[in-house]
C-alpha cells in the first residue's frame, strides 16, 4: 500500500516537471516574439505592427511567466499558489479585452466578461498570499 501511495505522490511531481519544461520553452519563444514585435514597432519594416500587437505579446509573456512561477512555487512548497493563478487569469482577461476589443459585442458576453473580471479581482483581494518558507 505504501508503494502505491509513493507512486501516486510522484505523479504530480513528474507532471509539474513536464509542465515546467514546456513553460520554459514557451517563455523563451514568447520573449523572443515580444522583442521582435517591439523591434518592428520601433524600426519601420514591411510588416505593419500596431501597439495592440505589442501589448498582446507582452501580456502573453507575463501570463506565461506567472504560470511558470506557480510551478516553481509548487516545487518549493508542494502547494499551488492560488493567488498567482488568479493574477494569470486576470492578465489573460485584460489581454483578451485589449486584443479582441469589446466594441459591438453581445451584451450577455459583455456582462459575463465583467462578472468574470469581478470574480478574479475579488479572488485576488480576498485570497491571502501563502506564507513563504
Amino acid at each position: 500500500m505504501d508503494l502505491i501511495a509513493s507512486f501516486f505522490s510522484l505523479v504530480p511531481l513528474v507532471l509539474y516537471t513536464i509542465v515546467a519544461i514546456m513553460l520554459t520553452i514557451i517563455a523563451v519563444f514568447s520573449v523572443y516574439d515580444s522583442a521582435v514585435v517591439i523591434y518592428h514597432l520601433i524600426v519601420p519594416t514591411t510588416v505593419p505592427v500596431d501597439l495592440i500587437s505589442v501589448i498582446n505579446a507582452l501580456l502573453l509573456t507575463i501570463t506565461i511567466i506567472v504560470l511558470f512561477e506557480t510551478v516553481t512555487v509548487y516545487f518549493k512548497t508542494k502547494h499551488v499558489e492560488v493567488r498567482a493563478l488568479l493574477v494569470a487569469g486576470l492578465t489573460g482577461m485584460i489581454r483578451h479585452i485589449l486584443v479582441y476589443n469589446m466594441e459591438g459585442i453581445d451584451p450577455s458576453v459583455l456582462l459575463a466578461t465583467v462578472a468574470l473580471l469581478a470574480v478574479l479581482i475579488a479572488g485576488i483581494v480576498f485570497v491571502k498570499p501563502e506564507p513563504l518558507g
